[in-house]
């Protein structure tokens, strides 16, 4: 395939929280992309997400610089981001330890990777066709999945939001799940916080390349759509456009 022109829009809103505990990465020269949202009360969210965008791109390119392959350097980076924030929120009550999501993407070898720990999401939205390319790591989530809820169940349980797998989880020990696919011209990658993918439906994300062909504008967009619906989180998003070259 030929090459492909990687274009991004990316926008954050404290929304009507009193800070931002959402905190993302776009750099389009190491070709990753990164939003993460921060948890755990006060400050310490911030604290975590900041960490988990300051640690995965050092840790990739270590691991990438050492000829790895690139689902396994995935993997290494989030999961040396986990032990890192396990670490700094050790004296914090068990309760009340800091954590982040976080979904990624990056782009080497004409190949997308793209991984998540939590219920920030990634979406590929190729035509006509939405896909979720990640699975919230909720307990309504693995409700579904055993059949004890069904998905419109799910999406006003009390544990929605109830996480099992994050960075900053100690028990976390699962590989990340990385998902791989081949980017085609026209494709729009969508990675957001739940602040945004709470308060969107697929229509919309069908809808939006076409009603906002440039991913800046569409991303700014989609920030506002959420507020507008009545979104009370912080609200996050990275739009990347493959264009033909």
């Amino acid at each position: 395939m030929a090459d492909l022109v990687v274009r991004v829009g990316s926008r954050s809103a404290q929304g009507v929280r009193p800070n931002n505990e959402d905190a993302y990465i776009v750099s389009p020269d190491s070709r990753l992309f990164l939003v993460a949202d921060g948890m755990g009360g006060q400050d310490r969210g911030e604290v975590a997400s900041h960490m988990a965008i300051d640690i995965i791109p050092r840790a990739l390119n270590d691991h990438l610089a050492a000829n790895e392959p690139a689902d396994y350097a995935v993997d290494k980076a989030l999961h040396e981001a986990n032990a890192a924030i396990c670490e700094a929120g050790k004296g914090q009550p068990e309760g009340r330890r800091m954590g982040t999501t976080a979904v990624m993407a990056l782009h080497v070898n004409g190949t997308v990777y793209v991984a998540n720990f939590g219920d920030s999401r990634a979406y590929l939205i190729r035509g006509e066709d939405v896909r979720q390319l990640t699975v919230d790591h909720s307990v309504a989530q693995a409700l579904v999945n055993c059949g004890a809820l069904s998905p419109e169940e799910a999406r006003y349980s009390p544990y929605q939001h109830v996480l099992h797998k994050f960075l900053g989880c100690i028990t976390l020990s699962d590989k990340a799940d990385v998902r791989p696919f081949t980017p085609m011209p026209g494709d729009r990658l969508l990675l957001a916080s739940d602040g945004l993918t709470n308060h969107v439906e697929d229509e919309d994300l069908r809808q939006g390349p076409r009603g906002y062909p440039d991913p800046s504008v569409w991303a700014h967009h989609l920030v506002d759509l959420a507020l507008a619906r009545g979104s009370r989180d912080n609200v996050t998003c990275v739009v990347v456009a493959f264009e033909p070259a």
